[in-house]
């Protein structure tokens, strides 16, 4: 569950309300071509923009993927 500190898109209540906002996220990727893994995929993308949301840098990709 997410803490009452995030708040990117509209506080998530529920765990369902989770699951169901990556299920969206993994769809439109599939539906756009996108792989989820890889230097080019929905995963390394995702975490690259909370890395560089967190630290308030520009990060152009993840360390370690």
């Amino acid at each position: 569950m997410m803490t009452d500190t995030i708040d990117p898109v509209g506080r998530i209540d529920e765990q369902d309300d989770e699951q169901q906002v990556a299920q969206r996220l993994v769809a439109q990727a599939r539906a756009e071509g996108v792989d989820l893994v890889g230097p080019d995929g929905l995963l390394t993308g995702l975490t690259t923009r909370v890395l560089g949301n967190g630290t308030g840098r520009r990060v152009d990709r993840a360390p370690g993927l």
